[in-house]
């Protein structure tokens, strides 16, 4: 239960805000009711206090992360409640433009998603870059007790206790989770939950601003000081629904609630005072409201006095003298990841077993946790929170690659990657880089079986501002990595585990028949060009096959059959980067071949094959002389049994038969147009 009023009266600043944000979420409900809202608003009456209380116990070198129900956040720290209605309106002037709406706010020390849970590993990367700072700062994170159902709660407060990590949890404990009593979702206690991991615990149902920030004060600066993370418990009413008007709660519990309403007990505790503040901020709230409403739509960029965090440049590093012997793949990304640190001191790496003497599941981190200290993080089995992590630091302005063990576990990190790294890049109506690396060793033929030896590639297709790069033996994985964390944007490298041991492709021989280079002509510089193989001097191949770098030795070995057993001149593409596809680029460079044939490792149905086989068909129609091909592993599970996985996956003699097969089609249909030309002349 609630408290009455016993406390000291609040200040002019804390009546201010607490009125505001009260009068605010009001006008939000009456413009939704008007037809003036569109989508969904999710008000805080009754849980003003909260942010009011912590408000000045934050400084501006703090990070807050907030949720769905974050108005009252975003006010008591900015005051902006101009900015605020003209984004859940979609006015101009918005915080966000009108591209965050009610749940997405941004301002560079705060942020709002509309995900639950999604943002406590984030958060916790937020810390760790603070922690590293030295200055005491922190990161806070408000979530509801609904929100304690999320398992990337339970991965994010284990990592932050392993860490001590100077983060701050406010469990706003309303007791209802949209509709759902908490107990009837909620095993045990929230307390509980805390102890298990070690972190402490503080429970409050005070209203009084004054005395709750009296509470929290020493609490704070405990978890400044370095004493690890917090988790602060308070219980608050929900006086409105959780959604406009979906309240399920009958009259009789809404009025018990309405009872401890700190507006109602400070109204009758200092009324003229009190009805005088009162008046002022909604008159303030109401004549803000006719102006917004009054404005033009916004144009989806955030207003001009937002803060816009950049993006500093990957610092050179030094060109490395030519290895003895070409380098194997595992090595050659080896060596761009220490490169890479050495360079860069806000490159952090993250991953299970990544730290030595073990140096991740394939090697590939090798001595980096020895030459780089706590930048290096073994972390427990939580790819979801550690991409959240890495998406964290990123935002705070650091860089961050993540190690998937392997890459059919990125799965688990589904949220992070696609619902807050690559939305936080433009939902919030301006540029927010997020320069984060999620490495994925995938692929079969190691006998792992079907949970450990897929191609996901094509689950992470097609979602704006995530950039998906394959590792090829034609590509240095030095300016790759370098690349991928310098645009800003997130990204995954798909790394195919039986690439690891070969060595890599170095001056311009594959072998005695064939030639390759990188195209210079790429948007993403000479060094990432698509590699372009095949006999050395044909401009017009008889076929060009595409494929992704683990199907480049595959491919390649198809290539050297087509020409000398079959006497067919095939041209081999390898981009570097899947996706976004720069078809424009790819159709210059088939050279007017006329058959195409796209392979990949992944299932049939909505894959990078497709992608590119749709692609290139609408821009090639006047020069294929067949429709473009698409060759895929079967449609099935990868069984683990040697025999069985082999006849999964795409062998060199299936790129062989497909190439041979499209070759004689076009043969017969030369022939008929040929023979039709000629029957068309003799009559």
């Amino acid at each position: 239960m609630l408290n009455p009023p016993s406390g000291p009266e609040p200040d002019d600043a804390d009546l201010a805000s607490l009125l505001l944000i009260r009068h605010v979420e009001l006008a939000l409900l009456r413009l939704f009711g008007e037809g003036l809202v569109s989508g969904t608003t999710h008000t805080c009456l009754g849980q003003e206090y909260v942010p009011v209380a912590l408000a000045p116990l934050l400084g501006t070198a703090d990070m807050v992360f907030s949720n769905h129900r974050g108005h009252g956040h975003y006010l008591a720290l900015t005051g902006d409640a101009e900015g605020l209605l003209a984004e859940v309106l979609g006015r101009r002037g918005a915080v966000c433009g009108g591209a965050g709406g009610s749940q997405h706010l941004y301002t560079g020390g705060f942020l709002s998603t509309g995900v639950q849970g999604e943002s406590l590993p984030v958060a916790v990367g937020a810390a760790l870059r603070r922690a590293r700072d030295g200055a005491g700062a922190l990161a806070l994170a408000f979530i509801g007790d609904g929100t304690w159902g999320e398992g990337a709660v339970y991965e994010a407060l284990n990592l932050a206790a392993l860490w001590r990590a100077p983060l701050v949890v406010v469990v706003e404990h309303n007791g209802i989770a949209q509709s759902t009593p908490t107990e009837r979702q909620l095993a045990g206690s929230i307390g509980a939950r805390a102890a298990a991991f070690g972190i402490a615990h503080h429970r409050s149902s005070t209203s009084e601003v004054a005395s709750l920030r009296a509470e929290l004060a020493p609490l704070l600066d405990q978890v400044r000081s370095g004493g690890g993370p917090l988790v602060v418990e308070l219980d608050v009413p929900r006086l409105g629904p959780h959604s406009k008007g979906d309240d399920t709660r009958g009259a009789e519990e809404l009025a018990e609630l309405g009872a401890r309403d700190w507006y109602r007990a400070r109204a009758g505790a200092s009324e003229e005072r009190f009805a005088a503040w009162d008046a002022k901020q909604s008159a303030l709230v109401d004549a803000l409201v006719a102006e917004v409403v009054a404005r033009p739509p916004s144009d989806g960029r955030a207003r001009a006095r937002s803060a816009a965090p950049q993006l500093t440049p990957v610092p050179p590093v030094a060109p490395p003298s030519a290895p003895a012997v070409p380098e194997r793949v595992a090595e050659n990304l080896n060596r761009a990841l220490h490169e890479l640190m050495a360079a860069d001191p806000t490159v952090h790496l993250l991953g299970e077993d990544v730290s030595d003497p073990y140096g991740g599941a394939f090697k590939v981190t090798r001595g980096l946790s020895t030459r780089f200290g706590e930048r290096v993080r073994s972390t427990p089995l939580s790819e979801g929170a550690i991409t959240g992590v890495g998406a964290g630091l990123a935002l705070a302005g650091e860089r961050a690659v993540v190690e998937m063990m392997f890459g059919d576990f990125v799965t688990l990190a589904f949220d992070q990657l696609v619902n807050f790294a690559a939305k936080s890049v433009s939902m919030y109506g301006r540029r927010v880089p997020v320069p984060l690396l999620v490495r994925c060793p995938v692929g079969g033929r190691r006998g792992y079986g079907a949970t450990h030896s897929q191609s996901p590639q094509k689950h992470l297709m097609g979602v704006p501002d995530l950039d998906l790069y394959e590792l090829s033996p034609f590509h240095d994985a030095v300016p790759l990595v370098r690349h991928a964390l310098s645009t800003g944007n997130p990204s995954v490298l798909f790394e195919d585990k039986v690439l690891y041991t070969e060595r890599r492709f170095t001056g311009d021989t594959v072998d005695e028949v064939l030639r390759w280079r990188l195209d210079g002509g790429s948007a993403l510089g000479p060094a990432l060009g698509t590699a372009v193989v095949g006999p050395a001097g044909v401009d017009r191949p008889d076929a060009v096959v595409i494929a992704p770098g683990g199907l480049a030795r595959r491919a390649v070995s198809a290539l050297r059959s087509l020409l000398l057993e079959d006497e067919l001149c095939v041209r081999l593409l390898v981009p570097a980067r899947l996706y976004p596809l720069d078809a424009d680029r790819l159709a210059e460079l088939c050279g007017r071949a006329p058959a195409v044939v796209v392979v990949e490792d992944g299932t049939p149905g909505a894959g990078w094959g497709t992608e590119v086989a749709q692609a290139l068909h609408t821009r090639l129609w006047s020069v294929l002389r067949a429709p473009v091909r698409v060759l895929t592993a079967a449609d099935r599970p990868v069984p683990a049994a040697p025999h069985l996985e082999d006849e999964v996956f795409v062998r060199d003699e299936d790129v062989r038969r497909a190439v041979r097969a499209l070759a004689e089609q076009v043969s017969e249909q030369v022939s008929a147009e040929r023979l039709s030309a000629e029957y068309g002349e003799e009559r």
